[in-house]
């Protein structure tokens, strides 16, 4: 979502294209040490966060900003926290996948429970301008979503422009692009492996064993089952 963000504003904004990373140029609503150069980017300025509903500045309501949700089904989403904590110097390594997988379903994984996020978010739709976005969908129709934010967003591009968008936004050319694939902090050593790995839909099928598949789904009608969203397991690839 960051590199589609990206794209859309260079296409629109071409006096404004920067020649940075994607961590840089979406750089991260709560690291509060930059609010004073964060303030002085012109605008549409564009942030990226994992803070719950709680915690967003007043003005995300008030001033109805535009807030792009992204969802991912949460197997996969847990799947892909453990081999983060892996990586990310700055988490504790997992014991083991089983002790992860509990963690995560207690909502003691990094940024805490994934079932009050999504629930907080969708609770709190009709007091913010909010477009929710399934990761599944962008791997399935990835035009097809970008136009859905053009729209939201109120931007106009070209078919060209909008191609232009979607090639460069696709998992295959953004994990060879030093722009967006976070490999420079990789580099200093932020980061112990690559994370980028797949970006496919059903990976957890890898790892779930067939008892820890039926306790997830089990949490999850428990938790979830009261809201109208549903969620892609898995795509052919």
């Amino acid at each position: 979502m960051q590199q589609i963000l990206v794209k859309i504003m260079d296409a629109v904004h071409p006096d404004q294209v920067e020649d940075g990373t994607n961590r840089v140029r979406v750089p991260l609503l709560e690291d509060r040490c930059l609010d004073k150069v964060l303030g002085e980017r012109p605008d549409p300025r564009v942030y990226r966060t994992h803070l719950p509903t709680n915690m967003l500045p007043h003005g995300v309501k008030t001033k109805r900003i535009k807030v792009v949700y992204v969802m991912r089904n949460p197997k996969d989403v847990l799947v892909s926290l453990y081999h983060f904590a892996h990586s990310w110097v700055l988490l504790e390594t997992p014991k083991s996948f089983e002790d992860f997988f509990q963690d995560f379903l207690d909502g003691n994984a990094f940024m805490g429970s994934w079932f009050d996020h999504v629930r907080e978010y969708y609770n709190e739709k009709d007091q913010m301008d909010i477009l929710f976005v399934r990761y599944e969908d962008m791997l399935k129709d990835l035009r097809g979503e970008v136009v859905k934010l053009c729209a939201f967003l109120g931007k106009d591009l070209t078919d060209e422009a909008i191609d232009h968008v979607v090639e460069t936004s696709t998992f295959k050319n953004m994990k060879t692009n030093p722009n967006a694939n976070y490999m420079e902090l990789l580099e200093k050593q932020r980061y112990q492996k690559d994370t980028m790995r797949k970006g496919v839909a059903g990976d957890w099928k890898n790892h779930f064993t067939v008892a820890q598949n039926e306790y997830f789904d089990q949490v999850f009608a428990e938790r979830m089952s009261d809201l109208p969203l549903s969620f892609t397991w898995e795509l052919k690839q």
